[in-house]
């Protein structure tokens, strides 16, 4: 007798953003999947009316909601408890409604203590405990937990009391950047920036990205132009303030990989990263990179990057560039959204 096949559910809420590094974790890990996904798996999107775009796969079954609010906790839960679906949601969050499922958490930075992450002081305290009590929710409704990398693992161990064998490490790829186009004519519009004579960092205004260490930085450096993209850094930054820092604001696709080709290093100087895909992208563009020695970032990047103290922005960063380092492909051919679709697919 055929037993019946198990049916999946994936949350489908990152295609109403597809704005952070979760989402984009989410959606080329899907579509790589989707190309593998046999029938030998019964596996559908619950996908929210507000949507930004619906995908077009071919194994994976697309459901359309006629709904967005509430989403995860009363729509996607309800719709995978009526039906009887195992739930997956790959972005850091589940429905206390929905039957037991697999989970993607990403890292558990807001868990952290002050002795490992100096930085977790830095947020307010109820956005810690709200996401305080997010883990203990993903923990308690989670029969399998995904995550991006062995640091993410071994701190999921640690402060939330996971067995590490029920905890499966499914990195991050770049290979979404080869289809976008770089040109060179975009850093015109910047008087002061230059092929070859700029530093760059794409970041955001998240106290983890630490973009306070580059405006330090150039301070420490004032003959180099440092170059830094970030939607509404301006409201928090008076970039006025430092002559050697151009701030382009929100970067588009093509202008980050233009940035990242033509710059001396991509500079990535983050407190706490679960791993860390610009450095990724900047790494496929051609662009030597710079990053922080904290948390994941030198289990990704091993000997390929130069390596600063997130918490000392005194560098001579012309002298750290001739120190020698090892190349770029190691780190581009062990990470891909084809391998990592490949986990996915052998877990389920």
């Amino acid at each position: 007798m055929v037993s019946e096949l198990k049916k999946y559910l994936i949350d489908g809420r990152f295609l109403a953003s597809l704005t952070t590094g979760i989402d984009r974790y989410a959606e080329q890990v899907l579509n790589e999947f989707d190309k593998i996904c046999t029938d030998n798996i019964d596996i559908s999107i619950l996908v929210p009316a507000n949507a930004k775009k619906i995908p077009e796969y071919h194994n994976i079954k697309v459901i359309k909601s006629a709904r967005s609010k509430h989403w995860t906790q009363l729509v996607f839960g309800g719709y995978a408890l009526f039906h009887g679906m195992i739930p997956i949601n790959l972005c850091n969050e589940v429905s206390i409604i929905a039957p037991r499922g697999i989970v993607c958490l990403h890292d558990v930075c807001y868990a952290e203590t002050p002795q490992y992450y100096p930085g977790i002081e830095d947020f307010p305290q109820d956005e810690i405990q709200w996401f305080r009590k997010l883990y203990k929710r993903i923990v308690k409704k989670a029969d399998i937990l995904i995550t991006v990398s062995e640091f993410s693992k071994q701190r999921i161990t640690r402060l939330l009391g996971v067995d590490e064998n029920k905890i499966h490490v499914i990195g991050n790829g770049w290979q979404h950047f080869i289809e976008v186009k770089s040109d060179c004519t975009l850093l015109d519009k910047y008087q002061k920036v230059k092929a070859g004579q700029y530093y760059f960092t794409l970041t955001s205004a998240n106290k983890n990205k630490n973009v306070d260490w580059v405006l330090s930085a150039s301070k420490y450096n004032p003959s180099e132009i440092f170059v830094i993209a970030g939607k509404n850094l301006d409201k928090i930054v008076d970039f006025s303030v430092y002559p050697n820092v151009v701030y382009v604001g929100y970067a588009s696709d093509e202008l980050s990989k233009t940035l990242m080709k033509y710059c001396k290093a991509f500079v990535f100087p983050s407190y706490y990263e679960g791993f860390g895909i610009p450095p990724l992208e900047a790494m496929s563009a051609g662009a030597d990179v710079i990053v922080s020695e904290a948390a994941s970032l030198p289990e990704i990047f091993g000997k390929s990057a130069h390596y600063i103290s997130a918490y000392n922005p005194n560098v001579n960063l012309s002298g750290l560039m001739k120190e020698n380092v090892s190349g770029k492909e190691e780190v581009l051919e062990k990470y891909s959204w084809k391998k990592a679709a490949k986990k996915l697919y052998e877990l389920l």
